[in-house]
């Protein structure tokens, strides 16, 4: 059975990934400090199953080094401290601590007999300072010339991170593949995205006023199992290696302020929408081209943005008491 490595592995996007490859054959071993990810009833579940196993450990510490034995096929790596306010409380740690996480991960991944591949989680965020200073083409290419932001920016250090840790896995000589995921949605992300607050705020009894912030902004949305599927095939495929890839929708293009009308007509919500001031922090739009992926896999298919928001509010109703990262 082949064995692999899930950093970050209570968190969205690594429950997720750990709930496919269970059903395909894979001995799968969960890591997970719980800063951010959390243990809910969806985990507990997947836990229970006999061929993965949850190990509550920090990757910083000499306990991590205790899965050395284990010989990894392939390392999913996708523990990170992310999110804005984390970003602008602590900028240094984001910086640092994320370069750390993955200096551990590499040197762990040089101990490995078979290792086929590790999948090292990028952003869609590197593109901001380029965005910001000459503009981008959209959709988005992987080759687009990188830029950073001023350095005393706090926002610039989750980028700079990602950025230096691609840089470190091209060095690595270690069979590696970047993702650069672009706005992945569905249950169990947590609270602090634009999807989840406006159904949450769609929900409340007394809200009578929808708020929606950067109106105009533009995004195009990709659900969680779409995200999956093309990480897991980048993982298998010989061409992927060595390479960056984004992972995202290339289709459907959607304004925030028309994705918080789409939500209150699946959330029946008759709630008058108040456009709000901009975040001058989020790019104005973000819209990844895929053609590199469909060399790979030219048959993919994406779900369409309103059976995943379907999807996502029946689990968020489900869980309203939960407190998801």
């Amino acid at each position: 059975m082949r064995r692999v490595l899930i950093t970050g592995g209570a968190g969205f996007m690594g429950y997720h990934l750990a709930k496919r490859l269970e059903k395909n054959d894979f001995y799968i071993d969960l890591i997970d400090d719980l800063s951010r990810g959390k243990i809910d009833k969806d985990f507990k579940y997947l836990i229970k199953k006999k061929n993965i196993r949850f190990n509550n450990i920090d990757i910083n510490s000499n306990n991590f080094f205790s899965l050395k034995k284990r010989n990894y096929d392939y390392i999913f790596h996708f523990a990170a401290i992310v999110g804005v306010k984390n970003v602008i409380k602590k900028p240094l740690e984001v910086l640092t601590k994320n370069i750390f996480l993955l200096e551990r991960i590499l040197n762990f991944s040089k101990k490995q007999k078979k290792l086929k591949r590790l999948i090292f989680t990028s952003s869609s965020e590197i593109y901001a300072g380029t965005l910001k200073k000459f503009g981008l083409k959209f959709p988005t290419p992987e080759e687009t010339t990188l830029t950073l932001n001023k350095l005393d920016d706090q926002r610039s250090t989750y980028m700079m991170s990602k950025i230096y840790g691609e840089a470190m896995c091209h060095h690595s000589k270690i069979p590696f593949t970047i993702i650069r995921p672009h706005n992945i949605y569905g249950p169990r992300m947590g609270r602090s995205h634009v999807i989840p607050e406006l159904f949450i705020k769609a929900q409340h009894p007394k809200e009578k006023i929808l708020e929606v912030y950067s109106p105009y902004h533009k995004r195009t949305f990709c659900y969680v199992d779409d995200a999956i599927n093309m990480i897991i095939n980048l993982s298998k495929s010989k061409l992927s290696k060595n390479k960056i890839f984004n992972i995202g929708n290339d289709k459907n293009e959607i304004k925030i302020i028309d994705l918080a009308k789409l939500i209150l007509i699946i959330s029946k919500k008759k709630l008058k929408i108040l456009p709000m001031q901009i975040d001058n922090g989020s790019p104005y739009r973000r819209w990844p081209s895929i053609k590199k992926y469909k060399r790979i896999d030219n048959k993919i298919q994406f779900t369409s943005l309103k059976v995943g928001l379907k999807n996502t509010l029946g689990w968020y109703l489900n869980n309203n008491k939960s407190k998801i990262i």
